[in-house]
């Protein structure tokens, strides 16, 4: 942009200088040799034409304009027909100028260009002919000049719409990364949760089986049938506490394909302990390793599926089931609090944007009220993201 600018700049300062050349040559010429009121006047109509190409943009408005342009046309006539001066030349570069050089003020440009057209078609006695022609010109240039600016706006328009294109694709990159920062700590708290479950859980089984052990060293040689009784209840013990080492390794993958069930039992936990309403987590099939952007995906769904929750519904309670078939998983969160004003129909920002997120993924949603009270958002997901042409075909 900077160096179309430069080249504009320059490109006028070159017709600047070339059009005052013209303009010193035309008044030598027809000037040096006439009577003094005519010299003094060429020479005044000369100096206006210099302030008319050289002052800055800043300086000018539609007054200006007028002025400087109707002294220009005065001038040249009364030294016409007043002073009896037979050149009439320097009408013709008023024309033009004002034709290529006014591009701040239209209607200025259209109005003096008339006006000029007009003393010049008065003075010389222009044929009809002529004059349709110079008016064609005006019009040529003012077209030309209104598809440049048109260009220009245009490609400033373009430029912008780039710039800002790019920054949102780094605000969308900054809000993934931080997106997966949120899954990653929602999982390592899940995973705190977990351990100090197990520590809890498992631990007191632990050492009820170690009890139990020693008690069985003993009932062994005294008690031999009760002793018997003793281990099929110490097998009970150990196979629970193995049930919870399974889950817990599991769980505890350090591979990002395994962060998204953690990730999303953390968020629950986490709006659980600011909230009072009981939420319930049910998963309800086996489930298979989702990539990152699968999970960011059910993620933010769910994210904001629990603060419409907490904002709108008055709900004490919710449910979260998921569940996957084949490729696509099944994400629902139903509560019991109230319908908003105009039902499942009424949708705000946040379940549009759910709507939009899961679509742009290749999945579907389906929103409604559940009797006698309550709301649902069901959520069909591919396990892998489906794009938009593909499944319209």
């Amino acid at each position: 942009m900077a160096s179309t600018l430069k080249e504009e700049k320059l490109y006028i300062n070159l017709i600047r200088i070339l059009g005052t050349l013209l303009l010193a040559l035309s008044y030598f010429y027809e000037y040096t040799n006439q009577a003094a009121i005519s010299l003094i006047g060429g020479f005044l109509v000369l100096l206006l034409y210099m302030v008319l190409i050289w002052a800055e943009t800043t300086w000018w408005n539609e007054v200006k304009y007028y002025v400087v342009s109707m002294m220009i046309i005065s001038i040249i006539l009364v030294l016409h027909y007043v002073f009896d001066s037979p050149h009439t030349t320097l009408l013709w570069p008023l024309y033009f100028i004002i034709l290529l050089m006014n591009r701040v003020y239209p209607r200025v440009s259209l109005i003096m260009g008339l006006i000029t057209l007009s003393c010049i078609a008065w003075v010389n006695a222009l044929s009809l002919s002529t004059i349709l022609g110079l008016l064609g010109v005006m019009l040529v240039a003012r077209s030309i000049k209104i598809r440049r600016d048109a260009h220009l706006l245009t490609t400033l328009h373009l430029k912008e719409l780039d710039r800002a294109h790019q920054e949102l694709e780094v605000a969308h990159k900054e809000l993934q990364e931080a997106t997966v920062h949120s899954i990653r700590y929602a999982a390592l708290e899940e995973r705190t949760r977990l351990s100090r479950e197990i520590h809890d859980g498992l631990g007191h089984q632990l050492t009820s089986l170690i009890v139990q052990l020693q008690a069985l060293q003993i009932m062994h040689v005294t008690e031999p049938e009760k002793a018997s009784d003793s281990i099929n209840q110490l097998l009970g013990i150990a196979r629970q506490a193995m049930a919870e080492v399974r889950v817990a390794v599991k769980e505890w993958t350090n591979d990002e394909m395994g962060l998204g069930i953690v990730a999303l039992k953390g968020l629950v936990s986490q709006t659980q302990g600011r909230s009072s309403v009981q939420f319930k987590f049910n998963q309800n099939s086996e489930l298979s390793e989702w990539p990152i952007e699968t999970s960011i995906v059910l993620y933010r769904v769910l994210q904001e599926s629990l603060t419409n929750i907490l904002r709108h519904s008055d709900a004490d309670q919710a449910w979260i089931d998921i569940d996957e078939a084949g490729d696509r998983i099944q994400l629902t969160v139903t509560d019991n609090g109230r319908t908003e004003k105009g039902g499942a129909g009424h949708l705000g920002y946040g379940l549009n944007g759910i709507i939009k997120r899961c679509e742009e993924w290749g999945g579907s949603v389906s929103i409604s009220s559940v009797e006698p009270h309550g709301f649902r958002v069901k959520v069909m997901l591919p396990v892998e993201r489906i794009a938009i042409v593909e499944e319209k075909e």
